[in-house]
């Protein structure tokens, strides 16, 4: 079947009606009310991101591998889904699934104390809010620590396993996979994917980016300058989707082609426009 191509390039459109998802509005201008250093994590089913050698509580990027279930027994982080944490300074700091998180925390030899946390307000879709529901209330519950290799357990203080890191080097911008949790609908406000669509990037070294934006695939190029960023024009086949497929598609090129900052915030990247509006949020997973 033939598919033709089209252009897309820095004078898109806006978008004239709202996507058809169900989501909470993340501040365009910030990340909400969670402080959060850089600190991006590589998905620990991507086998190009090594783990840390000799790693330690405080100053380490975790990544949730395991988390305690309705039943109490642990169960694995689901696919495409990414939680992290970093222990620094009696703060603690990280992305719980969906939103970011900050909090604080004390330690006594291997017990540990942290809370309460506070995260922002955005809505990712049942697994990821799932998932962080966990996580927030894990965290809660924590009372001891314990580090075997790269691996970070925290226990309940009747000695139940809570939540499993697995200690993690920083993602890059290329050779990381990623997986759209966020995009601006152009309204200024970040929404969550539409649902039963997968919106995904991959950057190459050799300075092109592609990926699916939902219904059609898409590529061009890409030049990074620092923490500086132009994408674009990218063009994309050209298949007819569902309606929301449709407008979610034109929202996440044009936010491409207004993206012109980058940075690693809670192990997800971020790409935000020349007034620090965000565009659109990842998370890294698996090839």
């Amino acid at each position: 079947m033939h598919r033709s191509v089209i252009a897309r390039g820095r004078g898109a459109a806006r978008l004239a009606t709202p996507i058809a998802v169900m989501a909470l509005v993340l501040a365009a201008c910030s990340s909400g009310g969670a402080a959060s250093p850089s600190t991006g994590v590589a998905s620990p089913e991507n086998p190009s991101k090594a783990t840390v050698d000799s790693p330690t509580l405080e100053g380490t990027n975790w990544q949730l591998t395991d988390y305690a279930g309705p039943d109490g027994n642990t169960v694995p982080v689901p696919d495409r889904v990414a939680a992290t944490a970093l222990f620094q300074d009696g703060k603690v700091t990280g992305n719980a699934g969906c939103n970011n998180f900050n909090g604080t925390y004390t330690l006594d030899g291997d017990k540990i104390t942290v809370g309460p946390l506070a995260t922002t307000m955005m809505s990712c879709g049942p697994v990821q809010d799932a998932l962080e529901q966990a996580f927030v209330t894990a965290m809660g519950k924590v009372a001891t620590w314990s580090l075997a290799g790269d691996t970070l357990e925290l226990k309940t203080a009747e000695g139940k396993v809570g939540l499993v890191f697995a200690a993690t080097e920083t993602a890059s911008l290329t050779g990381t996979n990623w997986v759209a949790t966020g995009i601006n609908n152009g309204k200024q406000a970040v929404v969550s994917i539409a649902s039963g669509t997968e919106v995904t990037a991959i950057f190459a070294e050799d300075g092109t980016v592609a990926g699916s934006g939902g219904c059609n695939t898409y590529n061009g190029p890409y030049t990074v300058d620092g923490s500086s960023i132009k994408i674009g024009p990218v063009a994309s086949t050209r298949k007819l989707c569902e309606d929301a497929a449709n407008t979610q598609e034109a929202a996440y090129f044009a936010a491409l082609d207004a993206a012109t900052t980058f940075d690693f915030v809670n192990g997800k990247l971020e790409l935000r426009d020349d007034g620090g509006a965000l565009q659109v949020q990842y998370q890294p997973t698996m090839p």
